[in-house]
């Protein structure tokens, strides 16, 4: 019983999209190159999506909150999310969970 609440508990305050996570993780590709001498290399790594015939690409040496922006964008062209039109002054607990869920899955990408 006492699992039984909590697992509900957690459900009801669940603070990421599950649907866009997973909608995400299906579609990633990642890749880790090193560039430069052998001595001292740089690593890039690369993330890409496909839809159709477009792709999507993002790398390491961006800012978090470009590529959040970029897959935002990505989400919203593709429709799989509609966030409609942005309003700074009104606060919208929808956008703010998917961009939260977001930067949940470019954390865990570890780049």
């Amino acid at each position: 019983m006492k699992t039984l609440i909590k697992r509900i508990l957690k459900e009801e305050v669940e603070e990421f999209d599950k649907t866009i996570l997973n909608f995400l993780k299906r579609r990633v590709k990642v890749e880790k190159k090193q560039l430069g001498d052998d001595e001292y290399p740089i690593s890039v790594t690369t993330v890409s999506f496909k839809f159709g015939d477009d792709y999507y690409m993002f790398n390491s040496f961006m800012s978090k909150k470009e590529q959040v922006r970029k897959i935002l964008e990505m989400l919203h062209e593709n429709e799989v999310i509609d966030l409609g039109e942005y309003n700074p002054n009104i606060l919208d607990t929808d956008r703010q969970k998917v961009i939260r869920t977001i930067r949940y899955f470019i954390n865990g990408l570890d780049i």
